[in-house]
């Protein structure tokens, strides 16, 4: 029973996107989804688009990501595709590297909850 009251406290204290911003990252992972980035909607407002890559990202990948050149050139840029929607873009890959672009601190990027 204390089980079960814990996992409905945590349910209960998960964030809530808009339809809208989890369709936005949903379709952003489609575009992606030969990259193998995965996008997510994050933080306590659910107003950070979080960037999941399955591949270790240096920084020069990330900018190539975020503003849309070379073989990222096709999607236009996480940039150009989050504004206006999101605060912030949270990149973080397998190594647990976070880089971050936007209205959002490192400390913010490294705890910020996913939400649904």
């Amino acid at each position: 029973m204390r089980r079960l009251m814990l996992l409905l406290l945590f349910a209960c204290n998960v964030p809530h996107a808009d339809k809208a911003t989890i369709a936005a990252a949903d379709m952003l992972t489609r575009d992606y989804e030969t990259k193998e980035l995965d996008a997510r909607v994050a933080g306590t407002d659910c107003k950070v688009l979080l960037i999941e890559a399955e591949m270790r990202l240096d920084q020069t990948t990330v900018e190539k990501i975020h503003y849309g050149t070379d073989e990222y050139a096709a999607n236009g840029g996480v940039e150009q595709f989050a504004h206006p929607r999101f605060r912030a873009v949270v990149y973080r890959d397998p190594s647990g590297v976070v880089r971050t672009y936007g209205s959002i601190t490192l400390d913010e990027a490294q705890s910020m909850p996913r939400c649904r």
